[in-house]
């Protein structure tokens, strides 16, 4: 009988024993783990003060570099706040633009490159009280010239074209401010891309200077310029179409006196009355180096007969006009830039005398 009480006693306290290392270690842990959840929470949503700056809002900016004086918007995301419900209050530099519920997105404008611009959100939830966040958007320019080696007679006011397989310079200058001010060129990263290609051996720290030959003429070489600063907060792309123009040939005339007459070029009819003219041609967008170097062609022809020329003034012709009646030729010159894929041309025009 003793035994049977000992028996009865012992699981009594086996079960006690049991139950209490149960709630010790599993209760234990889910007392922990609580602590380890609301510990976490809390260092995540913050206070719910008006300081409350640690809830996951992000901003995202679009485009994600703003040019200068440009429109860009700011979107808000988050995972832990209804954004739908929630009073939203934008800010830029400090002035209220845009409140109600829901207002999610801002829009505004850029001011001139390297001005930042703060633009400031603040949402009054119901779970977190005030949160608030801001971004700076620090706007960017970039300007691309470029400049082709072909001719262009003196004091001509426009722009050298380039003419198929013509070499082009381009040359970007971006306008990046940081905190010591305008970025050194040299010291910025770019990448060129030629219509669809890339371009990375011309790409790279401080390679600011693309060259290229152009394709065929009538045609629309574009070209793309990425400039970003080392560690890419800066950042700027831009294209730049270049038109590839046709060569052609202009007559003027170089009186013995009054010099070249760039002001007047002689037209498909042109009548003298001088004893002579002397006809001097341009031969506009040949590639330089075709034309220095001495393998671009000049073909005189008067009425189909090839005309000799001076080996040392190749661009132009003199003709003297008969003593006596009254008559026309045609003048015709033909240029070939041999060597240069297309750069050719031809130029004819009518010219008449009369002595009575």
């Amino acid at each position: 009988m003793r035994f049977l009480l000992y028996t009865d006693t012992m699981k009594k306290i086996y079960i006690s024993l049991l139950v209490l290392v149960f709630f010790v270690v599993f209760g234990g842990y889910a007392v922990g783990q609580s602590n380890s959840l609301d510990g976490g929470f809390s260092s995540l949503t913050g206070t719910g003060s008006s300081k409350n700056n640690n809830i996951a809002v992000n901003l995202s900016l679009s485009p994600k570099y703003p040019g200068a004086k440009e429109s860009a918007t700011v979107l808000a995301s988050s995972f832990q706040v209804d954004l739908d419900t929630t009073f939203i209050t934008w800010y830029q530099d400090g002035e209220m633009k845009l409140s109600g519920v829901g207002k999610k997105n801002f829009t505004f404008n850029t001011g001139v490159a390297g001005n930042t611009s703060v633009i400031k959100i603040s949402m009054d939830t119901t779970k977190f009280g005030s949160v608030s966040k801001e971004i700076s958007v620090t706007p960017t320019d970039l300007d691309i010239l470029w400049e082709a080696d072909t001719y262009v007679p003196p004091f001509y006011k426009g722009k050298a074209l380039p003419s198929s397989q013509s070499t082009v310079r381009v040359v970007p200058f971006p306008s990046f401010v940081g905190s010591d001010g305008y970025f050194n060129s040299k010291d910025l990263v770019y990448k060129w891309k030629a219509g669809y290609f890339g371009n990375p051996e011309d790409s790279g720290y401080g390679k600011n200077t693309f060259i290229y030959k152009t394709g065929y003429a009538y045609n629309t070489d574009t070209i793309e310029a990425t400039v970003s600063t080392m560690d890419g907060g800066l950042s700027v792309t831009k294209k730049t179409p270049i038109y590839v123009s046709e060569p052609k040939v202009v007559f003027y005339e170089n009186q013995p006196l009054g010099g070249m007459r760039y002001e007047n070029s002689l037209t498909s009819s042109f009548r003298f009355t001088n004893n002579e003219i002397t006809v001097h041609a341009v031969p506009y967008f040949f590639s330089l180096i075709g034309l220095d170097s001495g393998a671009a062609s000049f073909d005189w022809r008067l009425d189909g007969r090839k005309l000799e020329t001076d080996p040392d003034n190749i661009m132009e012709f003199t003709f003297r006009k008969p003593d006596k009646g009254s008559g026309k030729f045609q003048l015709g010159l033909t240029v070939d830039n041999i060597g240069y894929s297309l750069q050719t041309t031809s130029k004819k025009i009518t010219i008449s005398y009369d002595n009575q």
